[in-house]
C-alpha cells in the first residue's frame, strides 16, 4: 500500500568521541522539499544528507535536524582569536584614555565576548564524521518510512472503504438513470392533460410527445459517464493497493471522477438522481482531502 507523507523518525550513531542524533519530520507537500538544520561544523555534510534523503523519499516537506554530544573519549581544544582579543583590548585602552577611568577586569570581560575563545573538537576526522552521519541518517529515515508506511496503510484502508461507498452511489445513479426518460414522458403527458383537458389543439400529437421524450433521453444520457466512472474507480482501487508512490496518480483520478460527477449533475432532471450526485461529491471531497497526504 502507498505511504503517507506524515511521519517522524530518529537515528543515533554513538562513538567514543561523539554521539550524533538525527531527527526527521515530514508533512504533506506537492513535491519533495528537504530542509536541513546543522551545527556550523557539519555544514560540509549538508549535500551528503540531502542526497541520501532524496534516494529514500518521494514527496513531502521533510525537516532533518542534526545534533551531537561529546563522547567519553572526546578531546577538546580552546582556541584563542588573538586578533579579535587584541582589538577588544585596544578599544578598552582607548576608552580609558578618553575617560580617564581605569577599566578593571579587562581580561575577564574580553574572554566573555563571542568569538574570542572557542571550543574546538580535537577529533575532526571527516571520514569518521561522514560514517556516523550516514548511520544516524539511515536510522532516522528508516524509522520515518516505517511511520509513513503505517499511516499510509491506515489511510489506504479508509480510502478503499470510501471508494466502495462511492461505487455504491454510482451504481444507484446507474440504476436510476434509465427510468428518467419515462418519468419525464409521464410528466409531459400529465402536464398536457392539465393544460388541454379533453380538447387537444391540432398541432398536438402523441408522435410529437414521443419525439420530445426521445430528444430528452438523448440529452440526459449518462451511459458514457457511468462507464468512465467505473473505470476510474477501478484504477483508484488498484493505485491504493500499490506500494509505489501514487499520490499524483490519485490526484488525477479524483479530478476525473469529479468531472464525470459534475457532468451527471448537469444532466440530472430528477430529485433522487440529484441527491445521489450531491452525496457523491460530498464523499469525493473527503477522499480528495485524504489523498493529499499520500506520497
Amino acid at each position: 500500500m502507498p505511504k503517507s507523507m506524515t511521519g517522524y523518525g530518529e537515528g543515533i550513531s554513538s562513538g567514543k568521541d561523539r554521539s550524533i542524533r538525527i531527527e526527521c519530520r515530514s508533512v504533506n507537500h506537492r513535491y519533495l522539499d528537504i530542509s536541513v538544520r546543522l551545527p556550523a561544523r557539519y555544514a560540509a555534510f549538508e549535500a551528503l544528507i540531502r542526497s541520501l534523503s532524496q534516494e529514500q523519499l518521494g514527496r513531502g516537506r521533510v525537516e532533518i535536524r542534526l545534533t551531537d554530544e561529546p563522547g567519553e573519549d572526546a578531546a577538546h581544544k580552546v582556541a584563542l582569536d588573538e586578533s579579535l582579543a587584541r582589538a577588544f583590548l585596544d578599544a578598552l585602552n582607548q576608552l580609558e584614555a578618553l575617560t580617564g577611568v581605569s577599566c578593571t577586569g579587562k581580561v575577564s570581560w574580553i574572554a566573555n565576548q563571542t568569538g574570542v575563545l572557542t571550543i574546538r573538537d580535537d577529533y575532526e576526522n571527516e571520514n569518521l564524521m561522514a560514517e556516523q552521519i550516514q548511520e544516524a541518517l539511515y536510522g532516522a529515515l528508516g524509522e520515518l518510512n516505517k511511520a509513513r508506511k503505517v499511516e499510509g496503510e491506515r489511510l489506504a484502508d479508509d480510502l478503499l472503504a470510501k471508494t466502495e461507498e462511492l461505487r455504491e452511489l454510482v451504481a444507484l445513479i446507474a440504476r436510476r438513470a434509465p427510468a428518467i426518460p419515462g418519468i419525464y414522458r409521464e410528466k409531459l403527458i400529465q402536464r398536457a392533460e392539465e393544460l388541454f383537458e379533453e380538447k387537444r389543439p391540432e398541432w398536438y400529437s402523441d408522435q410529437r410527445l414521443f419525439a420530445e421524450t426521445a430528444l430528452f433521453a438523448d440529452r440526459s444520457s449518462i451511459d458514457e459517464e457511468i462507464t468512465r466512472l467505473y473505470a476510474h474507480l477501478d484504477a483508484l482501487g488498484e493505485a491504493l493497493g500499490s506500494d509505489l508512490p501514487v499520490g499524483r496518480q490519485l490526484d488525477f483520478l479524483i479530478q476525473e471522477i469529479f468531472r464525470e460527477i459534475n457532468t451527471i449533475g448537469s444532466k440530472a432532471n430528477d430529485l433522487e438522481l440529484t441527491q445521489a450526485v450531491v452525496a457523491s461529491k460530498t464523499l469525493l471531497e473527503k477522499i480528495r482531502e485524504q489523498v493529499q497526504n499520500i506520497e
